[in-house]
């Protein structure tokens, strides 16, 4: 059954920002912080550079999908150069480890709040059990009501734009009400030991890889193409506006957030380990307002994200890649609801058995390996397939590529930090409790590689 197109630019302009601004950005500051040495201007740079790297990317994307016009965003243009395996190994590696990922990492941090907020110790064995059970909990009824109201995303994303603002906004407030000048914007710890700095500059990759997550979301629209009204001028003009609109957003947050840092008992200015409220915690009502405001922050983001992402798997389903039980659309809502229950039921594996920053150095890794095959698979079109319609000169296109090539280089670098070098600095865990879940995921990506050439050589397995 065809998906109706359906959504003008606005709608999709701000169901792409509400995909974008999520909990990437209060899970985020902390650790990026943290990465940039606890240096400001390397800090706000790296929020900077967190945009620059995805925009030759978003770039890169919007030819292929408004020359086709077709929903799938990658995986459609990697079957089109006949990579039927390494199509299939795409769709799957991407549900597996992007889609839920993202989705796990919000309700993660949803529950995580809502503990805050009932002042429960999340170092309980116990409430950390509560802490998994109630996130299960809250992407179940959200799943369920993409799937059982009619027009639920189309009606809301306007709503949860708005509603993903105020957690900001406050920060904004309490700013221009707290905020010191002689904070570490303008303290000597601003310019203290600047060569070091630069020096130490390198550290921005793993930062970088970080922000580059809180980016994450910008390709919304090539996901629901064929859901789009006018997709030729609504996808490029939406991509490029929301990344330029996120990067302000984010730089002058990160402003107003270190003007409200003031150092602890043992001098430390920002706990990396801290969530963005312990910045501002000696003022309890913030506090309060801020996890409050965060809840309703992550409730918008899990709602595009289950929009969007199951338009992925329902193109799987339609291209046999999936079973067609998952293309499986709902008659009163027109939403793919068996798509929707895949991708939850991958996401509480997730919630269940990994941590938040463990989930994000899964969706670093795993992205940046499927953009090195997604560009791939764009030149091959651009140089082979006659129906690609070109929309840059050869010189642009090639620089934008190249530039995109260098992004994925630097984040894969970047994730694999995060995932080995981190933790072993932070927990001193042995190198086994350390990395065995990256090579779990590598043997995962590789099964489903091989089950890829069986299905498609018709071998039969006995």
């Amino acid at each position: 059954m065809k998906l109706n197109r359906k959504y003008g630019f606005w709608t999709v302009l701000a169901s792409t920002l509400a995909a974008i601004v999520g909990s990437s950005i209060i899970i985020s500051f902390n650790m990026v912080f943290a990465l940039a040495q606890a240096n400001p201007l390397l800090m706000i740079l790296a929020w900077v550079f967190g945009a620059l790297i995805v925009l030759p990317d978003a770039f890169i994307v919007i030819e292929p999908s408004i020359g086709y016009g077709e929903s799938g965003s990658g995986y459609s243009w990697i079957r089109k150069c006949n990579w039927r395996i390494l199509a299939f190994w795409f769709g799957w590696v991407l549900i597996l480890f992007v889609s839920a990922t993202s989705l796990a990492s919000c309700c993660s941090a949803m529950s995580s709040m809502i503990t805050q907020i009932l002042e429960l110790d999340s170092k309980d064995l116990a409430i950390e059990s509560l802490q998994k059970a109630l996130a299960v909990f809250i992407l179940v009824s959200l799943a369920g009501v993409q799937i059982m109201v009619k027009n639920s995303s189309k009606y809301t994303q306007i709503f949860f734009l708005f509603v993903k603002t105020l957690p900001i906004i406050l920060v904004f407030i309490l700013a221009i009400m707290y905020g010191s000048k002689e904070g570490l914007l303008s303290n000597s710890q601003m310019n203290s030991n600047l060569g070091h700095a630069y020096i130490s500059s390198a550290m921005l990759i793993p930062a970088i890889t970080y922000t580059g997550f809180a980016y994450s979301g910008h390709e919304f629209p090539t996901y629901i193409t064929e859901e789009i009204k006018n997709p030729k001028k609504t996808v490029p003009l939406v991509i490029i506006s929301a990344v330029l609109i996120v990067l302000v957003i984010y730089v002058c947050y990160g402003i107003a957030l270190l003007s409200l840092a003031t150092p602890d008992s043992q001098g430390n200015w920002i706990d990396p380990n801290g969530t963005t409220s312990t910045i501002f915690a000696q003022h309890k009502w913030a506090v309060l307002t801020f996890n409050i405001f965060a809840i309703f922050l992550f409730v918008g983001s899990v709602n595009s994200l289950l929009f969007f992402q199951s338009r992925l798997i329902h193109k799987l389903s339609e291209t046999g890649d999936v079973h067609t039980f998952f293309g499986k659309v709902h008659k009163k809502t027109n939403q793919p609801y068996t798509a929707i229950i895949l991708l939850g039921c991958v996401a509480v594996f997730y919630i269940l058995f990994s941590s938040i920053s463990e989930i994000i150095s899964s969706f670093a890794l795993a992205t940046s390996t499927l953009k090195i095959l997604l560009n791939s698979a764009i030149i091959k079109l651009r140089l082979k397939d006659p129906e690609y319609k070109k929309i840059y000169g050869n010189k642009t296109f090639w620089i934008l590529m190249i530039l995109s090539l260098v992004a994925c280089a630097l984040t894969f670098i970047g994730s694999i930090y995060l995932m080995v070098i981190i933790p072993h600095q932070q927990t001193g865990a042995s190198t086994f409790s350390i990395l065995w879940k990256p090579i779990l995921m590598v043997i995962i990506a590789f099964l489903v590689y091989l089950f890829g050439i069986f299905k498609f050589n018709n071998i039969k397995i006995k």
